[in-house]
C-alpha cells in the first residue's frame, strides 16, 4: 500500500506499532515515520535507536528490542535492512514484530523494493509493505503542490512542472531544490519562473534537458538548435559529451534487458528525471547497432578534444547529423 493509504488505514487502537517500508525514496521514510510517531507517542518523550545489521549482530539487535525499561515508557526502533539477519535472530525478531513490548514503535525499512529472501517473504506474510519508492510523475507534481504549500508558499502549474523535471527523482532531491527556492524568494510569497532560474546550474540543466528530449525524439532541427545555443550560452562540449554517452549507455542497458531478466533498471548512470521517466520509450526509438554506432563517434569526439584544438559547435552538429540527421 502507498503512504497516504497506510496513514488512512492507522489507529492506535487497533494497529500494530510495527511497520514495514520498502523503497528507497528517504524523504518518504522519514516522513511516514513522523507522521506515525505522532500518532502513537502524541509529542510524549521516547527514546530512539537505530539499527544497522552490517554493524551490529543480529542477537544484539533482538537483545535490545525485546529488553524493557522501567524508566522509558516510549521507545522506536528502525532497524534498515533487516533482511541481513540471518539465522535464529531472524526467527526472534519475526516473533517481536508479531508480539512487540508495550510502548515499542518498530520501522523495517528495506530499501530495495525487489529485496527477496526467507524474511521478506515471513515478514510480508504478517505485516504489509508500505511503498515508500519514488513516485512517478502525478504523484510527484502532488507531491510538489503539498510541499511549498507546507512552506506557506504558492506557485504557477509551470513551476511545478519544471520542478518535477528537474528534481523529480526523489522527492527528497525535489525538497531539497523547494526548500532553496523558498530561501531564494524570502519574504515574497508566490515563486516564479524566473526565480528557478537564478539557482545555480538550473538554466544549464535546464537547456541540457530539452537537449536531450529533442534529441532523443530524432528531431533534428530542434536538436542542431538547441545544440548550437548551449555551445554559444557557455557549456562545453565535454558536459554535452558526458550526458548524451549516459542517455547511450542507458539505452543500450534497456536493449540488454528487454528479455525480462531484469525487474527494475538498476543503472546508477545520472540523467534528468524527465529522461529516466522516458527511457524505455526513447530506447524504442534507437537501433542497438545506431546506439554502439553513436558511443564510437562520442569517443572519437572525446579522443579529439583531448589530443588537439577543435570547434565545440562543429563536433557537435556533426556528430548530430551523423547519428539522427
Amino acid at each position: 500500500m502507498n503512504v497516504k493509504e497506510a496513514l488512512r488505514s492507522i489507529s492506535i487502537n487497533s494497529s500494530p506499532p510495527v511497520f514495514f517500508l520498502k523503497g528507497n525514496d528517504h524523504f518518504l521514510q522519514n516522513f511516514i515515520i513522523r507522521k506515525l510517531l505522532k500518532i502513537f507517542f502524541n509529542d510524549s518523550p521516547y527514546s530512539k535507536t537505530l539499527f544497522l545489521p552490517d554493524d551490529i549482530k543480529g542477537k544484539e539487535i533482538v537483545e535490545k528490542i525485546s529488553t524493557t525499561d522501567l524508566f522509558e515508557k516510549n521507545k522506536l526502533f528502525i532497524i534498515r535492512e533487516p533482511q541481513k539477519i540471518v539465522g535464529k535472530p531472524s526467527l526472534d525478531l519475526i516473533e517481536i514484530c508479531i508480539n512487540p513490548n508495550p510502548g515499542s514503535l518498530i520501522f523495517l525499512i528495506i530499501d530495495d523494493w525487489y529485496a527477496k529472501n526467507s524474511f521478506v517473504s515471513k515478514i510480508g506474510s504478517y505485516i504489509e509493505p508500505i511503498d515508500t519508492r519514488s513516485p512517478f510523475e502525478k504523484d510527484m507534481l502532488k507531491w510538489a503542490k503539498y510541499l511549498i504549500k507546507e512552506k506557506n508558499k504558492i506557485a504557477d502549474s509551470e513551476v511545478f512542472s519544471f520542478l518535477v523535471d528537474i528534481a523529480g527523482d526523489s522527492i527528497f532531491h525535489l525538497n531539497n531544490e523547494i526548500h532553496k527556492i523558498c530561501l531564494l524568494i524570502e519574504p515574497r510569497k508566490k515563486i516564479k519562473v524566473e526565480d528557478l532560474e537564478q539557482l545555480s546550474g538550473w538554466e544549464k540543466e535546464r537547456g541540457l534537458w530539452e537537449f536531450l528530449i529533442a534529441f532523443s525524439k530524432k528531431n533534428y532541427e530542434k536538436s542542431i538548435e538547441i545544440g548550437r545555443a548551449l555551445c554559444q550560452n557557455g557549456n562545453q562540449l565535454t558536459s554535452i559529451i558526458i550526458s548524451l554517452s549516459n542517455l547511450y549507455q542507458e539505452m543500450l542497458f534497456i536493449k540488454m534487458k528487454k528479455d525480462g531478466t531484469f525487474s527494475q533498471t538498476n543503472s546508477f548512470i545520472p540523467l534528468p528525471n524527465v529522461i529516466k521517466k522516458k527511457i524505455t520509450y526513447i530506447a524504442s526509438n534507437f537501433s542497438k547497432k545506431e546506439i554502439k554506432c553513436a558511443l564510437h563517434l562520442l569517443n572519437e569526439i572525446d579522443q579529439r578534444k583531448k589530443s588537439q584544438t577543435t570547434d565545440d559547435e562543429v563536433e557537435l552538429i556533426m556528430f548530430i547529423g551523423k547519428s539522427i540527421g
